[in-house]
């Protein structure tokens, strides 16, 4: 399927119009000083805390709009075997392995996307400063789009300068997230083409969840990683819950038009297949069990459509996948196979790396 016509497909009708051309400069602000306040009460879960402050400040035709990114760098000693930078992961949520992350040289940008686009039919926050939401297809993006872009403006901050006063390599750049800003990183890693590696994880129904595919009622052999040997399915997310009112801000007006899932004529793999490339890599994260509404047996499927399309263009190394047990989120036992697979990828390290094991699930032996 031709790439140009891909990319209309989903800014027409499902995401939104892509924006970039902005001049973007940024602004060290010092460390976060609320990591410093002692409070006998519990954060916010969904607070981002600690690391330095930057302020990412995106103009263009007049108007100009600014987020909060925070940076957790790495040690000169664990970054000392990237003589060029520090590879990094822009991360449109928190994750959890962040210290072993940090201990393999890697740097992190935590951005809070509520920030950028108010997840809702609002339309509020940095994104709809610059470009608002308006009644003609050409004024409107969805949320979804939105935070991608934010994720697009952390990478220009890096290559106009912030990369190399922090010693990162802007050219190893990888996005991650997960639930809906996991469908957010699949976006961005289809129309941002300077992400070395696109981590989509638990992304569900708009993401990489096949629409075609539904898993509800399914049973499954969890035994050997430890689960249930008849896990059953319950209720995947249907494609009416993505037009409600709490998540039809996600995408733009005429995402409406789709009355059921055979009426939206492609599918979801080939939002990675947007993103194939030679020099570029996909690493698709899901979990087992816990993962009802979220589909993952339709995120498997999708990995295989996708991997099919990308073996044929002698590509299949550059796109892997991972389920864990259960988990909505990234953990540190993903973390521990994409950072080998990226440095074997794009450093050419870890030579006898089994890439047959980022091939597999425990789907692919079994039918429902």
């Amino acid at each position: 399927m031709d790439k140009t016509e891909l990319r209309a497909f989903y800014e027409e009708n499902v995401y939104g119009i892509w924006r970039d051309g902005e001049c973007v400069t940024y602004r060290c602000l010092g460390e976060d000083p609320k990591a410093k306040e002692n409070t006998d009460k519990p954060r916010n879960p969904f607070e981002i805390v600690g690391g330095e402050l930057i302020e990412i400040t995106a103009e263009k035709d007049g108007r100009s709009s600014s987020f909060i990114v925070h940076a957790f760098l790495p040690t000169p000693e664990a970054r000392a075997k990237y003589p060029n930078g520090s590879p990094f992961i822009i991360c449109l949520n928190p994750i959890m392995p962040v210290d072993y992350i940090l201990s393999q040289g890697y740097a992190l940008f935590f951005m809070d996307c509520y920030k950028i686009a108010s997840d809702d039919i609002n339309r509020k926050g940095a994104f709809y400063d610059l470009y608002p939401y308006g009644c003609d297809e050409k004024e409107q993006t969805g949320v979804l789009m939105a935070w991608a872009w934010g994720a697009a403006k952390v990478l220009d901050a890096v290559y106009s300068g912030l990369g190399a006063e922090k010693f990162l390599d802007p050219l190893a750049s990888m996005v991650t997230g997960v639930s809906r800003f996991g469908k957010a990183t699949a976006v961005c890693g289809a129309f941002d083409e300077r992400f070395k590696m696109t981590i989509p994880s638990c992304s569900g129904a708009g993401g990489l969840a096949l629409y075609s595919c539904v898993s509800e009622g399914n049973t499954y052999d969890f035994g050997m990683i430890g689960g249930p040997s008849d896990y059953t399915y319950t209720k995947n997310e249907p494609l009416d819950c993505l037009q409600s009112d709490s998540e039809r801000g996600w995408f733009v007006d005429r995402f409406l038009q789709y009355k059921t899932p055979s009426d939206i004529p492609y599918d979801q793999e080939n939002l990675v297949t947007l993103a194939m490339n030679k020099d570029r890599y996909y690493f698709i994260i899901a979990s087992y069990m816990g993962e009802d509404w979220v589909n993952a047996p339709a995120m498997w499927e999708c990995f295989k459509r996708a991997d099919s399309e990308y073996e044929k263009e002698g590509l299949r190394d550059n796109l892997a996948v991972h389920f864990h047990k259960e988990g909505h989120a990234v953990l540190e036992e993903d973390a521990r196979l994409f950072i080998p697979y990226f440095d074997h990828m794009y450093y050419g390290t870890d030579p006898d790396l089994d890439l047959g094991t980022l091939k597999t699930t425990v789907f692919e032996k079994q039918k429902p």
